[in-house]
């Protein structure tokens, strides 16, 4: 954040210097709305494609590149706090399409209701944000603009699945993104979910293509990226921060998910960033 307020409204252009052309970590959210031009961005080295009508969301903790900026446009920057009042507003968006933590694709292309929404709202949302930063009516626009987005997500491989079970697939990925550090075991979230493991797995694998645990790691590997790459942590704090015993426990569960340690991937990152 620039500034110590819960949210604001920038034009893209005036937002990003020399150090935006490095990898660095968000300690806040972001959505930027493309208007003209095309551009492109790195999150969690993922190369994400920019053009006009174009929302992207990044992550608080996730790690961006702005490898080109598009010509116009507008970040909204806003804290956690405004996030977790969201999901409580809309508990069934939590982790789901656009909003998805580990999605590859974290983008919408806005429909004419939808950027007509836009353009209305956001600078209502910019000017209350500048004269009641703390004002509860941030918060509502705010989510105006984050459900409408996310209902125009679309995955990429869509299947025809029951509400139910989606369902549990999102409460799934809530559970692992407040326990991931933690918590490693499918038994853990088959329990908080009232489902026998097995058929938790089942699930899982035939809605996602992996089972509890794959799920779990993919979340834990992508925090150990984000902190090598987008932090000064050394590897011993990382160890910890994440919840592993010791250096070496950790060090074994990197090389065997990644094929590399944790220090060659941050120098291979520092070296030759990804384009």
């Amino acid at each position: 954040m620039l500034l110590d307020v819960p949210l604001q409204v920038l034009p893209a252009h005036e937002f990003y210097g020399t150090g935006s052309f490095q990898s660095h970590r968000h300690d806040f959210y972001m959505l930027l709305w493309v208007t003209k031009g095309n551009g492109e961005h790195e999150v969690n080295f993922h190369s994400q494609q920019l053009r006009p009508g174009r929302v992207l969301f990044i992550q608080q903790g996730q790690v961006h590149r702005v490898i080109r900026q598009p010509q116009q446009g507008w970040m909204i920057l806003f804290q956690a706090g405004l996030f977790r009042q969201f999901n409580s507003r809309y508990p069934a968006h939590e982790q789901h399409g656009l909003l998805d933590y580990l999605n590859r694709q974290p983008f919408v292309d806005l429909v004419k209701p939808v950027s007509m929404i836009f353009h209305q709202l956001l600078p209502i949302l910019k000017a209350a944000a500048e004269t009641n930063p703390h004002e509860a009516v941030i918060a509502d626009y705010l989510s105006i603009l984050l459900y409408h987005a996310n209902q125009l997500f679309r995955p990429l491989h869509p299947f025809l699945v029951h509400p139910q079970q989606a369902e549990k697939i999102r409460q799934l990925k809530g559970l692992i993104e407040r326990n991931f550090r933690t918590e490693r075991t499918a038994p853990f979230y088959s329990e908080k979910l009232g489902m026998v493991t097995r058929k938790l797995n089942e699930l899982t694998l035939r809605l996602t293509g992996k089972l509890v645990l794959e799920l779990v790691n993919d979340r834990l590997l992508s925090e150990a990226e984000s902190l090598l790459a987008g932090t000064s942590l050394t590897v011993k704090e990382i160890t910890f921060e994440l919840g592993f015993i010791d250096h070496s426990h950790f060090g074994a569960y990197f090389k065997r998910m990644k094929g590399m340690t944790a220090s060659e991937f941050r120098r291979q990152q520092l070296a030759h960033p990804r384009a």
